[in-house]
């Protein structure tokens, strides 16, 4: 075999893809049988494939003791990397098949606000724009679109930031909402300093929306010892439906629920604010046509 090689360009740099494959089957299983089998091949077929791979990279990748192969160090830190260049082979044209010609437009934002406002609208943009898909990526952090895979993205502000396009969507919107069981312990009618009497749920996320609304409306309330406190809106929602305590409801999130009697809102004060939940993009792309077609037709709906 060759000491080395000298490698001109990328061309030459890569292994015939067939010997490849054959030598990750056959890594994977630490045998010519095994591989063979695998690869519907003769095990002479496996073997003069790993053969001839062998005299290409110039130094050996088995070693054979007593009839048993046996890999090397490199060849199977090489394997390895083979093994997860070909799983990514397979991803991306698992996606392109299920795709097709379609474009995809990848979304990304926090859970609750898929799963509460946008997912029930994403019929009728499909049905409108076929030919675009969303993919939704659901995070606890806002999009960083210069280390994620995304298009657009759901953030939460006064829609200023730098380098970004934005356009709201909805301000907030807040208000406690609790449940009817929950809410037939209290005598009525039931005001807001009533309601602060019950255990409250706090996100860790919006510290200090409890207290904003308070001071809105005028309550002065400590926290107790029964108010909880979470990471995931979504669950606090979850927690104010089983009459854990009472939530201060973003209201675009809780139209079905308030409508299904799930939760209730008996407060008649709703602290609403300029700041809200924006369309995210990078304004190097505002022209993308998806993007562009996704943006008019969310505002659309508004």
């Amino acid at each position: 075999m060759e000491a080395g090689r000298i490698w001109t360009d990328m061309t030459t740099r890569l292994p015939p893809l067939n010997q490849l494959r054959v030598f990750e089957c056959v890594a994977r299983h630490e045998s010519f049988t095994s591989a063979a089998k695998e690869l519907h091949i003769t095990q002479g077929a496996v073997s003069h494939q790993m053969h001839a791979l062998e005299d290409w990279l110039g130094f050996r990748l088995f070693d054979r003791h007593k009839g048993r192969l046996q890999i090397t160090s490199g060849g199977a830190a090489y394997a390895k990397a083979l093994g997860a260049a070909f799983s990514e082979v397979t991803r991306a044209t698992e996606e392109l098949v299920s795709v097709g010609s379609h474009q995809v437009l990848n979304v990304r934002g926090h859970t609750t606000f898929f799963t509460h406002w946008l997912i029930p609208l994403l019929p009728g943009f499909q049905k409108d724009c076929p030919g675009i898909r969303v993919r939704l990526a659901a995070s606890v952090e806002w999009v960083d679109f210069e280390n994620d895979q995304a298009d657009v993205g759901i953030r939460y502000g006064d829609g200023k930031w730098e380098g970004l396009g934005s356009d709201l969507l909805f301000s907030d919107e807040l208000t406690p909402v609790l449940s009817p069981q929950l809410a037939a312990r209290l005598s009525q009618p039931l005001t807001a300093e009533a309601l602060l009497t019950l255990p409250l749920l706090h996100s860790n996320r919006r510290p200090n929306h409890w207290r904003d609304w308070m001071d809105a409306a005028g309550c002065l309330r400590p926290p107790t010892a029964g108010d909880m406190y979470y990471e995931d809106l979504s669950i606090i929602y979850e927690c104010a439906i089983q009459g854990l305590g009472v939530a201060l409801g973003q209201r675009r999130y809780l139209e079905r629920e308030l409508a299904q009697g799930k939760l209730i809102a008996p407060c008649s004060f709703v602290l609403k604010r300029s700041r809200g939940y924006h369309l995210v993009y990078p304004k190097l792309h505002a022209d993308d046509t998806k993007v562009v077609q996704f943006k008019r037709w969310l505002l659309a709906q508004i």
